[in-house]
């Protein structure tokens, strides 16, 4: 017998652990669809609760032809009632109604039952053993154990004949002990979905089924659906209200608002209140204006100095849309581009990087003209009528002991000069056919937009053009020092086009 209880116990164990192992999975992994959120977790209150429930039973023992499994089930409901006295604990009575009822061909045997059966529970949340508690957890696991009794009357029947073999005088009782595993759904603070299953091991082996088999001792299980209904719990938060009037039930508040908080005692409740933790007014929904220009705390910019609307609450002292605190001059009206500072010229150079403000200018001169078009701006110009170089200010370059210096310029990519300084070599020439002894200097140059080797030829083209000019027009003189360099001697910036129109030249001087 002892080797019975043993072998029986170990199975019925067996099966409640892979099902509280599946569901304590469920509830352990953070991760999982029923994770509840720290932050809505509430007080423990204790109630009383009913659970009427409806399933199946089964019956296990002699009369089955299977070792753990019967294919007969019957339909049987129950009514719970208990206390839920702590998140952990409860203890609840049961009771049951049902029919058993098994088939065992090779002994040509019916076993018909029709019992009840009461107990007194403990149940067990296992949920508590790995969380705190948590009144919106969408699923609880636990167990539950304790010791009832059973009253049934049972008879055996021949399959074949129909003849009752055995049958009970009257109703037998027996003591049971139940054990089992629920799954409590939460529905809402009032209703949950409970799914059961328990079994209920009797303490004879002979009397259920009129057998007395070492091998099966006589049990029956029950699995069942039931609604809880929590009871007694007219206050769930514990505030004063009862739950009938209570605006706010999951949460403690003030009798004055119906039980609904107002956190910062601003006279709006937290639900009404758009910043519940800081005392505002009606007018903003519960926030506060601290600057006072009519703009709540959470939608200014600048909550603690008085501003406009149309800038989210900053002051924005000359009015140019732009606020003080990103305004680089904010008492002077700007444009918004150029973090509120003016361009007074209109070049597209804000005032406060423009040495000529007042002068319209290109951005490569930091907005100041370059009237002679020599790269030279004005503002750094000594000469800014007349086109010079870098190396004299800005003046035409000084030669010493020249007697006369021109300079002829030339088109891209030509050797004949541009028609208006003709005047500047017909000078030249008249002055060489006057003075047949002077020495006449001759050097080209290009700018820097094609090879060495092509602007060498092409600088010695146009001296060789402005030789030839000036030959036919009389100049006699055999003292002519021709040079040629190419892109090697720039007076002005290449990369820009009046730096290579400057640089596309010929410099011409008389010396003696």
């Amino acid at each position: 017998m002892k080797n019975l209880k043993i072998h029986t116990m170990k199975k019925l164990y067996y099966r409640i652990t892979i099902f509280a192992l599946f569901f304590i999975a469920i509830q352990v992994n953070p991760n999982h669809v029923f994770a509840q959120e720290v932050n809505s977790r509430k007080p423990f209150v204790g109630h009383f609760y009913l659970q009427p429930n409806a399933g199946i039973s089964q019956y296990y023992g002699d009369i089955n032809e299977n070792d753990f499994w019967n294919k007969y089930y019957k339909p049987g409901f129950g009514l719970i009632m208990g206390c839920q006295a702590s998140p952990a604990f409860s203890m609840r009575g049961q009771f049951l109604k049902s029919t058993l009822y098994s088939e065992r061909n090779d002994q040509n045997l019916i076993l018909n039952s029709d019992l009840w059966d009461a107990s007194f529970n403990l149940t067990l949340n296992i949920n508590e053993l790995f969380a705190k508690y948590n009144e919106k957890r969408f699923i609880n696991i636990y167990l539950f154990s304790g010791i009832g009794l059973t009253s049934f009357t049972s008879k055996l029947e021949d399959k074949t004949t129909g003849e009752i073999t055995n049958e009970h005088p009257s109703a037998q009782t027996e003591l049971f002990a139940p054990i089992g595993l629920g799954a409590s759904i939460r529905l809402n603070p009032t209703f949950s979905l409970n799914l059961e299953y328990g079994d209920h091991i009797t303490f004879n082996d002979n009397t259920l089924d009129f057998s007395d088999n070492l091998k099966k001792r006589d049990h029956y299980s029950y699995a069942s659906v039931g609604l809880n209904i929590k009871l007694c719990a007219k206050d769930r938060d514990n505030d004063g209200v009862k739950d009938k009037k209570d605006l706010c039930r999951e949460i403690p508040g003030k009798i004055e608002f119906s039980g609904c908080p107002d956190t910062d005692n601003d006279g709006i409740t937290d639900i009404e209140d758009t910043c519940p933790e800081i005392a505002g007014s009606m007018e903003f929904k519960g926030c506060p204006d601290t600057d006072g220009d009519r703009i709540p705390d959470q939608e200014d910019a600048c909550p603690t100095v008085a501003g406009k609307k149309e800038t989210k609450g900053c002051p924005d002292t000359d009015g140019d849309g732009v606020i003080d605190s990103e305004d680089l001059w904010p008492t002077v009206f700007g444009l918004a581009k150029f973090a509120g500072v003016p361009d007074t010229d209109g070049d597209g150079i804000p005032d406060n990087t423009d040495p000529c403000k007042d002068v319209k200018g290109p951005a490569q001169f930091m907005g100041c003209p370059d009237t002679d078009t020599d790269g030279i701006p004005d503002n750094k110009d000594n000469c800014p009528d007349e086109a010079g170089v870098a190396a004299n200010n800005g003046c035409p370059a000084i030669i010493i002991g020249a007697v006369m210096q021109k300079t002829v310029y030339f088109d891209t990519d030509a050797w004949v000069a541009l028609a208006k300084y003709i005047i500047e070599m017909n000078e030249i020439a008249a002055y060489m056919n006057e003075h047949p002894e002077a020495v006449i200097s001759i050097a080209g140059h290009a700018d820097a937009r094609e090879s060495v080797e092509y602007n060498l030829r092409l600088s010695e083209k146009r001296a060789d053009y402005v030789i030839s000019y000036l030959q036919k027009k009389g100049m006699k003189s055999v003292n002519i020092d021709k040079k040629f360099f190419g892109k090697s001697k720039p007076v002005a910036d290449n990369n820009t086009a009046k730096g290579r129109t400057l640089n596309r030249r010929v410099e011409i001087r008389i010396t003696r």
